[in-house]
């Protein structure tokens, strides 16, 4: 009996994770839309868009009107009228404009339009050359150095190079690459998160070997610092960096680059941006307001959902287990019962003296 119990579990534990067992794309987002629900009740909603107005912030009003909108939640019809007037005419052109050359030139991306353009500048591959010739002329000058940001560079121009190899294959990773230095510039990434990706771009882009070969450099010598970013660049192995920025460019792509900062800000490590990337998949835009309305909750919504799962999981396999342990159990009696009507029968058909 013990043996077969044994035998249905192992079956069971095999057998049921080949099956739709884990939460669904659909139990997931319900759960997601049903916390978003409880988040942001209208007086909220409303208050949130009149303080982003108020603080000259258009990106952050439209992200509640996206949820209110997602939601179907009525929003004042004079703040509507409030948020198109920031956003249009002669003064909200003057901001796209101001913030576009800003981010450009620097790559520090105010707003969405900066960020766009700092990304802009990052795609054409100066960004790159711009922030690793800064970051060589630091160690050449012996100052200090951002290796996030210089690793980050190191794998912008190797990703370049893949991107015109694979005729725009690497693209989105490149995307990420960008948005990760926008965030590290606009200071969008958590502490501990910055810890984890920064092992990780220094280990890819082997930033102490890049260190030595500009050391001889004349800080000055621009063109030669960016031929020795290209040269080594063209030697590290992107693989493991590939899979983390590859979940920031899907980020983005699902949202936008000023969204995904603001996700960002939420994210501690890479299993928080691998749920970032399902939570933007499933909401689409609206993802970056229920970050801004419920913060780490999102994450503790889709932990949840996996642990219902679980349990699911270990609910069939008692049920299981049960159903077999009966059936041996019946099958075992009834063997008993066929002995002692053999052992009985002898005697029954004896006959009578």
């Amino acid at each position: 009996m013990v043996a077969g119990v044994a035998a249905a579990a192992a079956a069971a534990l095999l057998w049921l994770p080949l099956h739709d067992t884990a939460p669904t794309d659909e139990d997931v987002r319900a759960a997601l839309v049903s916390m978003l629900e409880q988040a942001a009740p209208k007086e909220q909603l409303e208050q949130r868009i009149a303080s982003a107005l108020d603080r000259d912030a258009p990106e952050e009003a439209e992200d509640y009107l996206d949820v209110a909108d997602f939601l179907r939640v009525p929003i004042d019809p004079a703040l509507r009228s409030r948020f198109a007037d920031e956003t249009s005419g002669l003064r909200a052109a003057e901001r796209t404009v101001r913030r576009a050359a800003t981010g450009f030139v620097t790559g520090d991306g105010e707003g969405a339009a900066g960020m766009a353009a700092a990304i802009a500048s990052d795609l054409t591959v100066v960004g790159d050359i711009r922030d690793l010739t800064e970051q060589a002329s630091r160690i050449v000058r012996g100052e200090p150095v951002d290796d996030l940001v210089l690793g980050l560079a190191i794998a912008g121009v190797a990703m370049s190079a893949a991107t015109m190899a694979t005729a725009g294959g690497a693209l989105p990773v490149k995307t990420g690459v960008s948005l990760a230095k926008l965030a590290r510039r606009t200071g969008a990434l958590t502490a501990r998160f910055q810890q984890e990706l920064s092992r990780v771009v220094v280990r890819a882009a082997d930033t102490p070997a890049f260190r030595q070969s500009v050391a001889g450099i004349p800080w000055y010598r621009v063109d030669d610092l960016a031929r020795a970013a290209r040269s080594h660049a063209a030697r590290v192995d992107m693989g493991e960096l590939r899979h983390v920025l590859g979940s920031v460019a899907e980020v983005g792509r699902a949202t936008s680059p000023s969204r995904t900062l603001a996700i960002l800000r939420h994210v501690d490590d890479i299993k928080d941006l691998r749920d970032a990337e399902r939570a933007a998949k499933l909401l689409g835009k609206p993802v970056s307001g229920a970050f801004r309305l419920a913060g780490k909750r999102v994450f503790s919504v889709m932990a949840h959902a996996w642990k219902m799962g679980a349990k699911l999981i270990l609910a069939l396999v008692a049920a299981v287990i049960s159903a077999l342990s009966f059936l041996v159990c019946a099958v075992m009696k009834l063997k008993a019962a066929l002995r002692l009507w053999r052992a009985l029968r002898p005697a029954a058909s004896a006959p009578v003296s």
